[in-house]
């Protein structure tokens, strides 16, 4: 039977009844060795109850006492120290019923007068001092009460009130109910109380060995229910953490640093759990095993910071990428400035995104190097878009996309004043957009000279060199020549090789006849 413990606050009383020790029906007496042997093991105390007064036959039948080093062995192998058995032995309490004590002498008193041995070395000296001996060593604490007849009638004790009841009997009864209550609760050698789960184990390790017929083991009991509870006390260190590390993320979602000094934070706090509920460890296993689980938990944790990370920049971001895609899908970077303007707005976006870097988390810089890399095709159609814009306008606004309107001058603060390579990623990635766009302006005007040069030299041929459209086509060539000189595009595979510069014409035997007079070869700049 269990029931809450009346005076210690969320504890449990566990009780114990088994039958008499010695029936005269029984014709197994091995029973009773295993039956009190097994009692004996799990109580803390151990109550044994006989009516009237205890006498020298009660006393005889503690002789079987003497089974108990051949029934219960400390250890599977080796030496045995007997004295490691008062660590498993409860207090005995006798208790005498339906006896009218009246003397001077106490109870107690009374129980440890009937345990004195005789003198002498004779046979039947040594026959009566036996079980006297067997109490007194394997029951260090006793303790005796004498309860009278409750009542004249005891047929009509269970319907009885208490106030029918003799009020020596009630008090008696007391003095057992007070006794067991502030009993200490049974425990092991190394001092810790034995809770349920250890009960449980005791149990199921001694039973075993009564159903195969072998003597209990004590180191064997102990070594299992050890093990059991230190694996519980490993599992509940491991909640504790976890309990302790949710309570911190879920107030402030930290960095790499913060989430580091978290984690040493609740480990002390899940070490100490560990500590208050391991049984045996005297090779440090389940220590090993309990910073497992925290290492365990703590790479979970971080992909958890990792990921919450990767979705507050994502969410951040949105609203700023969400207004650079309107502006594409209403062709409104198709001007002469929008290539520049279009890189303003990656500007601003790294420029918020960098203010706000502290609260964004650990991932805020790679997900920031994600995001500008995920922009290249963009890029590439914003220049397009560009690019055919003015094609269709005169070419005069060329000089409107030199590199002073390019230039994009990306802070990325560095907020913890460490070097980070997503920093220097997002920095190169910025500039390798903007180093490609430059060359494909750059192949742009190439393509232009090309042409302006072919319509100069079929002009050549048609026209005089002081006619006015020869004279433009010349200017135009030059116009384009210094904004290309001026820029200092960077030359790249992609970027056509100019054409040669034509040889100047020299009139031959066939050819002085044929030229035009007055007209030369252009002197054409050429790149």
């Amino acid at each position: 039977m269990c029931r809450p413990h009346p005076t210690q606050k969320g504890n449990v009383i566990v009780f114990l009844d088994t039958e008499g020790i010695d029936a005269p029906e029984k014709v197994e007496i091995q029973d009773d060795t295993w039956i009190f042997i097994i009692a004996t093991l799990l109580c803390n105390v151990l109550v044994y109850n006989t009516k009237g007064v205890f006498d020298a036959s009660q006393i005889s039948k503690f002789r079987f006492l003497k089974l108990i080093q051949s029934n219960v062995t400390v250890v599977r192998s080796g030496s045995e120290d007997d004295s490691f058995l008062d660590f498993f032995f409860p207090n005995f309490v006798l208790v005498l019923r339906d006896l009218r004590f009246k003397s001077d002498t106490s109870a107690d008193e009374l129980l440890e007068k009937r345990l004195v041995y005789e003198t002498g070395k004779s046979d039947s000296v040594k026959v009566y001092n036996e079980p006297r001996r067997l109490i007194k060593r394997y029951f260090k604490k006793r303790k005796c009460i004498a309860i009278p007849i409750p009542c004249t009638r005891p047929e009509q004790l269970e319907s009885m009130p208490d106030s029918k009841i003799e009020p020596d009997f009630l008090q008696r009864l007391n003095d057992l109910h007070q006794y067991l209550c502030h009993s200490s609760p049974k425990k092991l050698k190394s001092g810790k109380p034995v809770n349920g789960r250890m009960l449980k184990t005791m149990i199921i390790s001694y039973m075993k060995s009564v159903k195969e017929n072998t003597a209990p083991c004590l180191a064997d009991a102990m070594k299992l229910m050890a093990d059991e509870e230190n694996q519980f006390a490993v599992r509940k260190a491991s909640e504790c953490y976890q309990e302790e590390m949710m309570k911190r993320i879920s107030k402030h979602m930290p960095d790499e640093k913060e989430l580091e000094r978290y984690h040493n934070e609740c480990m002390d706090i899940a070490v100490n759990k560990l500590k208050e509920l391991v049984v045996v460890n005297d090779s440090d296993i389940f220590n090993r095993k309990a910073a497992e689980c925290f290492k365990s938990h703590l790479e979970r944790f971080k992909s958890i910071v990792e990921k919450d990370s990767i979705e507050r920049c994502r969410i951040f971001l949105k609203p700023f990428d969400k207004k650079i895609q309107q502006k594409i899908r209403e062709k409104k970077y198709a001007h002469s400035h929008g290539y520049s303007e279009y890189f303003e707005d990656i500007n601003t976006l790294a420029d918020e995104f960098t203010k706000h870097e502290r609260n964004l988390g650990s991932k805020a810089r790679s997900a920031l190097q994600e995001y500008m890399d995920a922009k290249v095709k963009e890029e590439q159609l914003v220049y397009e878009m560009v690019k055919d814009k003015i094609g269709a306008e005169s070419e005069r606004q060329l000089d409107r996309l030199s590199p002073g309107s390019l230039v994009m001058p990306m802070k990325f603060e560095d907020v913890t004043k460490e070097e980070h390579s997503g920093e220097k990623k997002a920095l190169e990635s910025f500039k390798m957009i903007e180093m490609d766009g430059l060359v494909n302006i750059g192949s742009q005007i190439l393509e232009n000279l090309e042409m302006k040069f072919l319509e100069i030299e079929k002009a050549k041929a048609e026209l005089s060199e002081d006619d006015t459209y020869y004279k433009q086509l010349v200017a135009e060539y030059d116009d384009l020549k210094n904004i290309y000189e001026q820029a200092k595009f960077p030359q790249g595979p992609q970027i056509p090789k100019p054409i040669p510069k034509p040889k100047p014409i020299m009139p031959g035997k066939g050819e002085q006849a044929n030229a035009p007079k007055g007209k030369e070869t252009p002197k054409c700049p050429i790149l």
